[in-house]
């Protein structure tokens, strides 16, 4: 039978990080995820306020030799149809990164088990509390016993609602993405968002020699169904998205445009609303990363929420391990506070686009 202090389920930026801090402890643990390695992954932005944690981590020279592309800016077309541009050279955090999300998330990885952790390629079948530990079930058929249990899962989050937490969404936003050829000649690192009648649109050009972009549609469930049952429609989206269909159409013949709806799979249809658990732990769990608060992409918190919250949970529950019993109350405030400050800045982005009132998407936020 397996041991460990803590087991940890789900092993991206949030299960890393939290493994990383409690292993830094001296705590045993044990990392449970079955990711492999190159499998995609949808957020790509980190901001450069996250270097500052970064490096009270260790990990700052990590991500900066990681391959990773500058991220020198954001271009908007929001609340009117005019381009306004934020410039980060100027942002005393310095730039943030378009990330290579798999070799971002095995790098994290990467310095957790480097710290000792220990990790199992499985997934919790069940776990089971006996008042005094966890017995946790894997996928592999080996047991787990674990004094704290994390849930890392992500929007899943497998593990918290498995023992009574419920998730709570604050709306129904889809995002259909996908990911289209670029060229050589696509060197603008800056990212683009562009608000439309029936939601908006958000494209970047992701780091390597692939010369690929992400081009991600953010709808309502209707609209994002009639795209998945008839791609062809995508095309017609797009064309409302000026900005971005104009980027596209400089880049990509109409026969390559065309080319990315005629695939099989074309497109990826994944949650993006913000959202979060009734309670964020419980007796011998405590949840972290997008399985505790999830956030609308537009926030750009994502990744640095699932880093930092990491961080949160990692700390709370080696401070509990060592009697203070406390801390768990510190993390509801810390992240109740966190979630308030979202809701805050979701609103007046949200309201800041009064050309489309009249439509459901918009009169839904």
């Amino acid at each position: 039978m397996l041991t460990a202090e803590v087991a940890i389920a789900g092993a991206g930026p949030a299960g890393a990080i939290a493994a990383l801090v409690l292993a830094q402890a001296g705590r045993l643990v044990c990392l449970i995820d079955d990711v492999q390695p190159g499998t995609p992954k949808v957020g790509e932005s980190l901001p450069g306020a996250a270097r500052p944690l970064l490096r009270d981590l260790g990990l700052l020279a990590r991500v900066e030799a990681g391959g990773h592309s500058p991220c020198y800016g954001n271009l908007s077309v929001w609340g009117s149809p005019q381009v306004i541009e934020t410039d980060f050279i100027r942002d005393p955090n310095g730039l943030g990164w378009h990330l290579d999300r798999p070799k971002f998330d095995q790098s994290l990885r990467q310095a957790a088990l480097e710290a000792g952790v220990q990790r199992q390629l499985a997934r919790v079948r069940s776990a089971q509390w006996s008042g005094q530990d966890w017995s946790v079930v894997l996928t592999s058929g080996q047991t787990l016993t674990a004094r704290w249990l994390l849930d890392a899962t992500g929007r899943r989050a497998a593990v918290a609602r498995q023992l009574g937490a419920r998730r709570q969404r604050d709306d129904d936003l889809v995002a259909v993405v996908t990911w289209v050829p670029s060229c050589a000649e696509d060197r603008d690192t800056r990212t683009l968002v562009e608000a439309v009648p029936n939601g908006w649109w958000y494209t970047s050009r992701l780091p390597g020699a692939e010369h690929q972009r992400v081009v991600v549609f953010h709808t309502e469930p209707k609209i994002a169904s009639i795209v998945r049952r008839h791609p062809e429609t995508w095309l017609t989206y797009l064309s409302h998205a000026h900005h971005v269909s104009g980027l596209l159409q400089r880049m990509l013949t109409p026969e390559q445009l065309s080319a990315v709806v005629a695939k099989s799979r074309p497109f990826v249809l994944t949650e993006a609303c913000g959202a979060r658990l009734n309670r964020f732990w419980g007796e011998g769990w405590l949840a972290v990363g997008d399985a505790a608060l999830s956030f609308d992409p537009l926030s750009s918190q994502g990744i640095f929420n699932g880093l930092y919250t990491g961080m949160l949970a990692g700390q709370t529950v080696d401070a509990v391990l060592a009697g203070q019993e406390n801390a768990l109350q510190g993390y509801t405030q810390q992240l109740e506070s966190i979630r308030a400050a979202y809701l805050q800045h979701h609103r007046v982005f949200y309201q800041a686009e009064e050309r489309w009132c009249d439509r459901t998407f918009w009169s839904q936020r």
